[in-house]
């Protein structure tokens, strides 16, 4: 009886034939190579991203102080090269001001100088003019006071005018 239930099993194989093991064998591979395809290869790259992040992660995380350290210097450094510029910034301006300060200095004592030339041109020309105008009415004077002390005019208008052109 054994013997008559491997025989029925071994019937039963009938449908497996050749043909049909190398179609099912051909699907089967079809199958692995798609799922290789656009399974297993993306979902491993993925892993292995997954991983290198990971490993970033904790290298990052041992190298923390470092880091830290880094930026500290680096800010250091910018707040340094920040500082400078501002100093040279603040004595450039400086430097302008006081230059700017100097030439309006300059230009104001030009100007006064100008004014005050201008004023002792007009003294000098005021002057002259009030001393001729003495001159003029001491003259007359003299004259008329001379004239009714002497009687002859003529001779005491040309002495009195030479010495008052003599007094400038």
């Amino acid at each position: 009886m054994a013997n008559a239930e491997n025989t029925s099993w071994l019937t039963n194989l009938e449908f497996v034939t050749v043909e049909t093991f190398i179609i099912q064998f051909i699907i089967l591979l079809v199958i692995l190579w798609v799922l290789n395809k656009f399974l297993f290869q993306p979902y491993l790259a993925y892993l292995d991203d997954w991983e290198a992040k990971q490993e970033k992660v904790r290298k990052d995380y041992e190298n923390a102080d470092a880091i830290i350290a880094q930026k500290k210097r680096e800010w250091d450094t910018i707040l340094e090269e920040s500082r400078s510029k501002w100093n040279a910034i603040i004595q450039e301006s400086e430097a302008l001001a006081k230059s700017k300060k100097e030439k309006i200095i300059s230009q104001a004592e030009k100007e006064a100088q100008e004014i005050k030339s201008a004023a002792e041109s007009d003294i000098e020309s005021e002057k002259a003019s009030m001393l001729s105008e003495v001159k003029s009415r001491v003259l007359d004077l003299a004259l008329k006071l001379n004239g009714k002390i002497f009687e002859s005019e003529k001779a005491s208008k040309d002495f009195l005018k030479k010495h008052i052109d003599s007094l400038k």
